[in-house]
Order: C-alpha cells, then sequence, then structure tokens
C-alpha cells in the first residue's frame, strides 16, 4: 500500500489508500482514517513540505 494524504488546512488530515477516482472508491477496497488532531495535521503537512522543498527534499517538484 501507498498512502495518500489530504490536508487541507492542517487541522483535519486523511490518510487513505484510495485512489480518488470514481472507480477506484466503487470497485476496489481502500483503507483510511480521517485525523482530527490539529498538531498531527500541521506534521503531516510539514513533513510533506520538507520532502518537497527544492533546497533540500528528496521529491521532485512538478511543472518546473
Amino acid at each position: 500500500m501507498h498512502a495518500k494524504l489530504i490536508a487541507a488546512d492542517s487541522r483535519v488530515a486523511l490518510i487513505s489508500s484510495a485512489n480518488l477516482t470514481d472507480r477506484a472508491l466503487s470497485h476496489n477496497i481502500e483503507v483510511g482514517v480521517v485525523l482530527h488532531d490539529p498538531e498531527v495535521a500541521r506534521k503531516l503537512v510539514a513533513h510533506f513540505q520538507a520532502l518537497t522543498d527544492s533546497r533540500t527534499g528528496v521529491l521532485q517538484q512538478l511543472n518546473k
């Protein structure tokens, strides 16, 4: 499984195995958790931002 993360406001986060497509959501067995914990959501957002930082991150940004 590779997880997907959605954190729209740094207060609530969704971590899920689901691809957010009609087919995946209607035909696959998926699992996910909604975290209503601002501290955890902020840490997840900060971690993702660090991974995509053009100076130090390990993930390349798209559309450079």
